[in-house]
């Protein structure tokens, strides 16, 4: 159920189309996306409406608001790799924008969850990794864009999480010299969330704060500013080779801290995470075993 957030305070979209309130027709936050700006003007006044106490506009009650992944589910998570400088430093290489761009497909749906006990430790790992991400939500088709065009079609912006087993990603003893799939692409390895902060909210994705704990131990604390390539070059080179479509996701690098370079504890059940990013929102997910997740 799509909903809109205030401070903190939901109110969902079928519950307004109820009271007589001028709401979009998408149902779902992927539909309201390939609405496109028609969809955000319409919503813009009524998040002024509902926050005006005088509307008389009830939001959800908290043991209403669950949240769940914000969209369910973007044709295609692409994840962008080796894009900050300090995750470069912090693995010993040299600091340098990598020719072509790395970049590469998550499943989009048994990989991506959103908020509360939702990530699984992945099978046969024993060295399962943080890393905090700016995800850009796409909101128009990108094919052979230019940067500019890139930069227009950006719907908006949330917090992601690319998880990993990190010795499964260059198996000891095997042919294959990177395995993404077993790696980085099992289930629960993508969340996202709490929610989408529109792009016009956000008024420099590149000037961001970043940060990321573990069971409230600071491991992560950057800013996008280390971003090699910017949000509208990884979208512009992408979408010559893929084609960008409306609710697609693009997770845009991680900064340094993760446990595998610093020698700090990998994720073990139970622990939980809160990823934070300066104006989009904070993302918190528990770790849970797969016993757990088998008796459910």
């Amino acid at each position: 159920m799509a909903a809109l957030e205030i401070d903190g305070m939901y109110w969902s979209l079928e519950a307004l189309r109820a009271r007589g309130q001028d709401v979009p027709r998408g149902r779902s936050v992927k539909e309201l996306i390939c609405e496109g700006e028609a969809a955000f003007d319409r919503l813009q006044a009524l998040a002024i409406a509902c926050a005006d106490p005088r509307s008389g506009l009830p939001h959800l009650a908290d043991a209403k608001s669950h949240l769940q992944l914000p969209i369910l589910y973007p044709n295609k998570l692409i994840a962008v790799g080796a894009n900050y400088s300090g995750h470069l430093a912090e693995m010993g290489l040299p600091i340098a924008r990598w020719e072509p761009m790395p970049f590469f497909f998550k499943p989009p749906t048994t990989s991506m969850v959103g908020p509360g006990r939702t990530v699984v430790v992945p099978t046969d790992t024993s060295e399962f990794d943080w890393e905090i991400e700016l995800a850009v939500v796409v909101g128009k088709r990108l094919s052979h864009a230019s940067e500019a065009q890139a930069r227009r079609a950006i719907a908006g912006y949330s917090v992601g999480l690319d998880l990993s087993a990190r010795e499964l990603i260059k198996p000891a003893g095997s042919a294959m010299p990177v395995d993404l799939a077993r790696g980085k692409s099992q289930d629960t390895m993508s969340p996202m969330g709490p929610y989408i902060r529109p792009a016009a909210f956000v008024p420099d994705p590149h000037a961001l704060r970043l940060s990321l704990r573990v069971n409230g131990v600071v491991r992560q604390d950057a800013s996008t500013r280390e971003m090699l390539y910017s949000i509208e070059e990884q979208l512009a080179i992408i979408s010559r080779f893929v084609t960008l479509e409306p609710g697609d996701v693009v997770f845009t690098g991680s900064p340094a801290g993760s446990a595998k370079s610093h020698g700090v504890p990998f994720l073990q059940a139970g622990d939980e995470i809160a990823a934070e990013i300066e104006g989009v929102g904070l993302l918190e997910v528990t770790v849970k075993g797969r016993e757990e997740t088998l008796a459910a």
